[in-house]
């Protein structure tokens, strides 16, 4: 149902008057009827009808009055509307022609509406977008729903504007139409223009922003810049937005608080306030920890979770230096009572404004009794001398006095006197006297003197002992090798003298000889590692152990230029020792060795195929007896740690890695 106040339609309307002429019509007929074909009676029903026709003519003749009336008002209301409408209204042809518009849309195309009837209205959009405007006319006429689209359009004058284009397609007896509503959408463009301008503004500030920050919303991290995450040591962003904000920081802080209470209370208090700050302890990616000063303020609270605008700043060396000044600050209020110097102080007019214990014990009088007190006055036995040293210290010179005879006690001390100033003053304000007694000193010096023989005879002692046991192996090796080989060839030259093939034999045993040298002084000292490095010292080292029977296959990367002697002696050592292993213990049939170098970091692995052992037995015993032990503290040495995977049957990997 319309409402009350709606005005009746145009088809109620032609209704009523094609009733009322039917009535006509039907009177009309009653009346050009002859008289003389009807009776007396006749002619009276017919008057009466007649005369009620009459009424009823005259009363739809006054509704139909009144009901004109009406749809004139309500025309008339809806003419006002239309054309004094805040949008623009345009009824387009299916070509695109204005047939009717109001004054919003005239004003909006910059001009009178008169001069605007049957021109296209594709004349007033910029021609980058026209065809945009074509596409989104051909949708309206296509589709029986509203069609938008937001477009640049341009004035009579040229003057531009965005507009927000709303159309609909509508049929009537000329034809298919659309009623097209535009918005002036120009001052929300520019707003957001400006929006994204300063969104570009702040993105760019908090993108390069030398302070480290990050957005915390609901207790996490949702975005981060590249100075916090070279804060916290990492450049992977994942490590760090996502996270709950105090993922990066220990349980407790120092003063024994919780972190995550602290967190919520300073969040608490910025969200009321509007900002807040906090320091903090944080843990470095390296596993350091870091203090940081950091300010939340919030940025967004429109939603239920707002975005808080947090910055760090790392004041851990500003912490390191306040506590290093109350560690400072405690010494100096502690030396005055710990030290076992005598410590004095005294003002210009030489009255006592400090006097430690150990002062009390050197001179019998206790700091309260002294306090305030002229110096000579305390201790009058102090000649003109002393008080003329002191003056010297207030003119601003420094004294030393060694060797002095204590005059209540036995014993000597030397005296310091320093002068003092305050505030950077260039006179001093005060002499500081520090009196240490060198009795002790000077016995401690003499026995420090025999103590010093005594530990140089013991290095004496253990480098001929390390000399002695280093020949002891030097002459096993060319006993037990060298000297059998040399002794065979002999007793082969001296008993079978004229056999044939002796000579052959007799070579072969020299030429064992020979490599038994050769592998003895390689051992000892592998020359090939000094002039080549370690590269050559490694293959030539699996060269000599190919005889062995055990295939070893050699993988070096990144080794073409020299590295420290230390780490290649190290690393060479440690693989050679890994390898005898192998031949000894594991009855491998091949190992593999990996060596690679890169980016400082030198990474060594040694592999067999061997029958393993269980890593688990090895814990807690001193591995002696198949060489791990000492592979195990050299690379330790190195700065590396020793990482063994074995399984029974499976074979052995030794694998560490070194910064080199």
């Amino acid at each position: 149902m319309l409402p009350p106040d709606t005005p009746a339609p145009l088809t109620d309307l032609h209704a009523s008057l094609l009733e009322l002429r039917t009535r006509a019509e039907q009177r009309r007929a009653l009346v050009t009827q002859p008289t003389e074909l009807h009776s007396p009676e006749e002619m009276q029903r017919l008057v009466q009808e007649l005369q009620v026709h009459q009424i009823e003519l005259e009363m739809q003749y006054e509704e139909l009055l009144l009901t004109q009336t009406e749809a004139q008002a309500a025309r008339s209301q809806y003419v006002d509307l239309y054309d004094y409408a805040p949008v623009g209204y345009f009824t387009l042809t299916d070509t695109g022609l204005i047939e009717q518009l109001n004054f919003c849309g005239a004003r909006l195309l910059g001009t009178v509406r008169q001069q605007l009837a049957r021109r296209r209205f594709t004349l007033f959009v910029v021609s980058a977008r026209r065809l945009d405007f074509e596409q989104f006319l051909a949708r309206v006429f296509s589709s029986d729903s509203t069609q938008s689209i937001e477009l640049k359009l341009q004035q009579e004058d040229g003057t531009t504007f965005f507009g927000q284009l709303e159309g609909l397609r509508v049929d009537s007896p000329a034809g298919p139409q659309c009623r097209l509503a535009v918005l002036d959408t120009t001052a929300r463009q520019q707003a957001t223009t400006a929006l994204a301008a300063s969104e570009a503004r702040f993105r760019k500030l908090f993108t390069e922003s030398y302070s480290a920050v990050v957005l915390v919303q609901g207790y996490h991290f949702v975005d981060c810049n590249a100075a916090a995450l070279r804060l916290l040591g990492t450049t992977d962003r994942q490590q760090l937005v996502g996270q709950v904000a105090w993922a990066h920081s220990p349980e407790y802080q120092p003063d024994g608080r919780r972190t995550i209470d602290l967190f919520h209370d300073t969040m608490a208090e910025a969200l009321r306030t509007g900002s807040q700050r906090c320091e903090a302890v944080m843990r470095h990616a390296t596993g350091k920890e870091i203090w940081v000063e950091a300010v939340f303020t919030p940025i967004e609270l429109g939603g239920s979770t707002p975005v808080v605008h947090t910055v760090w700043r790392d004041i851990t060396a500003a912490r390191q230096a306040q506590q290093q000044q109350r560690q400072s600050k405690g010494f100096t209020e502690s030396l005055l009572d710990n030290t076992f110097d005598g410590i004095i102080a005294v003002d210009q007019a030489q009255c006592i404004t400090a006097w430690n214990a150990q002062a009390t014990t050197y001179f019998g009088r206790e700091a309260a009794e002294v306090l305030g007190r002229p110096l000579a006055e305390v201790l009058p036995y102090l000649n003109n001398e002393s008080q003329q040293l002191v003056a010297r210290a207030l003119a601003g010179e420094r004294i030393d006095l060694f060797g002095r005879e204590f005059q209540q006690q036995p014993g000597r001390y030397d005296v310091h006197i320093v002068p003092l100033y305050h505030n950077g003053k260039s006179q001093p304000s005060g002499v500081l006297t520090v009196v240490r007694d060198v009795t002790e000193r000077d016995r401690l010096a003499e026995e420090a003197t025999q103590q010093r023989l005594r530990r140089q005879q013991e290095v004496l002692a253990a480098i001929l002992d390390t000399q002695e046991t280093e020949r002891k192996r030097i002459a096993e090796a060319l006993h037990n090798g060298l000297g059998q080989l040399l002794y065979a060839t002999k007793l082969s030259l001296a008993g079978r003298a004229g056999v044939p093939g002796l000579a052959r034999e007799s070579l072969k045993l020299l030429d064992e000889a020979i490599r038994a040298t050769r592998t003895i002084s390689f051992e000892l000292t592998p020359g090939v590692l000094e002039d080549f490095g370690l590269q050559t010292a490694l293959q030539e080292l699996v060269k000599r152990i190919a005889p062995s029977g055990l295939p070893v296959r050699l993988h070096l990367l990144g080794l073409g230029h020299r590295l420290n002697s230390q780490a290649e002696i190290g690393v060479y050592r440690t693989v050679q020792e890994l390898l005898n292993n192998v031949m000894k213990h594991a009855h491998a049939t091949e190992a593999v060795v990996h060596v690679a170098y890169e980016n400082g970091r030198l990474d060594v692995s040694v592999e067999d195929n061997g029958c393993g052992f269980e890593p688990a037995a090895l814990v807690g015993q001193p591995l002696a007896g198949i060489g791990l032990a000492g592979v195990r503290n050299r690379v330790a040495l190195l700065g590396g740690r020793l990482a063994i995977s074995s399984r029974l049957g499976q074979g052995t990997i030794v694998s560490f890695e070194l910064e080199v």
